[in-house]
């Protein structure tokens, strides 16, 4: 499906100026193909920008939608592109997860597998010799999960197929476990093996993707493996020196990135996609187009209607960004002075002497019951009682995020109603932010008076900021049915779409949405293999792509 034509914007467009897309486009740049980036916002970075966005603030840079990173550890993406050279750096984010008792108490969750089990041996004995099951069972499933995200979802490298099976096998007695978690639900897994309420609330917070009493949504806790095998980290500069690194690279490899230039429509001929059209009226031409936006924004909206054969289009159209009920609540506050924990800071001085800042690491503190409640009410489309989120201050890893002496935080929820049935979420928007941030103010000292401005964000400030469909800031729905060759839909799943010309990237193909930039190098080598068998690559390219 390689177009061996070259217009006005080179041989590869590329809508989208996020990680993905940056990634995808520096990749195919340093294959030599002639590449323009389109991103719609002022911008680049997408949902993972880095900016002063709270008015009276200007000095507080604010991480505006992700904020530490796992998955991108497991890449080569940083090392391929010397990201160095551009001034990216990776901050440990050690522990990446601290779960808190009102009382005091705190549970961090280490790099460490061993180092988690003796913090949770304080609480709980049985607990600990359980979790260092659970932790074993984890790491062996990603001997086989790692390679498999890293490569491609419906073509998988054969050696690096037959290079899983011994491990497999060798550790199949910790395998078997875990097919509980592609049918069991996250609430069944965690019960079925822990007792305490610490352990029990920080795995209900780690990540809260799904329903987490539907049958099926325990996967999510693989994301727990992924952080005891790869470690979790920020960026120096914020979640946004990633792209600022990709959008450096692109500019010293001599490659287009445009700002404030909205794709409105695929443009056709003869059946293939030739190019865009831009909300200005203008019109780009390009052999291919790559989209890192919304799958079912690429596949739903920009490509005209007809396009696709019948079926197909009426999959895309059907692809979910609305139907698990729940959606995002971010809020970021600007801060005058130094946010504290005294209480649990005094309590972790004492019980554990680690030296541990709680200032630096992912909090969480809401109980298990009340996150079981929180999703209960949301399906009901009801706001829960109690809101879970983890809180962060991102400028204590990294004080550049903020002036001196002076904080940022950084809040996130994913258990709010996407479809509140009492009052839409413009009504509410003050009260939820108000409720949410004085709960905060009760662990983060300070945070209530020395508040200089905050930004409360939902799915309608989502879509609208970010350009994506029901303010799914994962593109796709994460139920475990769209991973893999499945992601975002059958028959789309292979990064190249059954439009010639038109290939798609993002957090919506595989393996995922979050910090990783896989996505975007994954489409990328497809591209160049797919171009090279068809004899579409220039001699350069060809070169580089046969050398690698």
């Amino acid at each position: 499906m390689f177009m061996n034509s070259k217009q006005d914007a080179g041989d590869v467009i590329v809508i989208g100026a996020g990680h993905n897309g940056l990634v995808a486009a520096a990749y195919l740049r340093r294959a030599g193909l002639d590449v323009t980036v389109l991103e719609a916002s002022p911008t680049v970075g997408g949902m993972i920008s880095t900016n002063p966005v709270i008015d009276g603030a200007p000095g507080h840079r604010i991480n505006e939608g992700g904020i530490q990173a796992s998955l991108f550890r497991a890449s080569s993406i940083e090392q391929d592109l010397n990201l160095a050279k551009y001034g990216f750096k990776q901050l440990i984010a050690d522990p990446f997860h601290v779960h808190l008792d009102p009382e005091g108490p705190s549970l961090a969750f280490w790099q460490d597998a061993s180092k988690t089990v003796q913090e949770i041996r304080h609480f709980s004995p049985r607990d600990a010799v359980k979790y260092r099951e659970f932790a074993d069972s984890l790491d062996a499933a990603m001997d086989l999960a790692i390679p498999f995200m890293l490569g491609h979802p419906t073509r998988p490298d054969f050696r690096t197929a037959l290079s899983m099976l011994p491990k497999g096998a060798r550790r199949r007695k910790e395998l078997w476990p875990l097919l509980s978690f592609f049918t069991s639900s996250h609430a069944e897994i965690v019960e079925e093996r822990f007792d305490h309420p610490l352990v029990r609330g920080a795995l209900a917070s780690m990540p809260p993707f799904c329903w987490m009493t539907q049958d099926g949504t325990g996967w999510a806790l693989i994301y727990v493996g992924m952080c005891h095998r790869t470690n979790s980290a920020r960026f120096l500069g914020g979640t946004g020196a990633l792209t600022d690194a990709l959008h450096a690279y692109l500019k010293d490899h001599g490659a287009e990135v445009r700002t404030n230039a909205r794709v409105t429509e695929l443009l056709v001929d003869g059946g293939a996609v030739v190019g865009v059209q831009l909300d200005s009226g203008e019109q780009l031409r390009a052999a291919n187009v790559m989209a890192s936006c919304s799958p079912k924004a690429t596949l739903a909206q920009l490509l005209p209607e007809g396009t696709l054969p019948d079926h197909l289009e009426r999959r895309a159209n059907a692809i979910p960004t609305n139907v698990l009920e729940t959606t995002t609540l971010k809020i970021d506050v600007a801060v005058s002075g130094k946010l504290t924990m005294p209480r649990h800071q005094a309590w972790r001085d004492q019980h554990r002497g680690d030296g541990l800042d709680l200032r630096k690491p992912i909090v969480s503190w809401q109980t298990y019951e009340e996150h079981k409640e929180a999703w209960n009410r949301v399906v009901q489309r009801r706001w829960p009682e109690v809101i879970p989120f983890i809180g962060i201050i991102p400028s204590a890893i990294d004080p550049t995020q903020a002036p001196d002496g002076q904080d940022t935080f950084w809040l996130w929820s994913g258990i709010t109603p996407r479809n509140p049935e009492a009052e839409p979420w413009e009504t509410v928007r003050d009260q939820i932010g108000d409720r949410v941030l004085a709960e905060c103010a009760t662990v983060y000292e300070g945070l209530d008076s020395l508040e200089m401005g905050r930004r409360v964000f939902s799915a309608p400030d989502l879509e609208e900021r970010f350009h994506v469909p029901d303010g799914n800031v994962y593109h796709v729905e994460p139920v475990g049915a769209r991973f893999g060759p499945l992601r975002p839909a059958q028959g789309f799943g292979s990064y190249d779409v059954p439009v010639p010309g038109l290939w798609i990237t993002g957090a919506g193909t595989h393996p995922t949405g979050g910090i990783s930039g896989i996505p975007g190098k994954n489409a990328a080598d497809a591209f160049l293999a797919t171009a090279k068998c068809a004899g579409g690559l220039p001699a350069r390219a060809r070169q580089l792509v046969t050398s690698r």
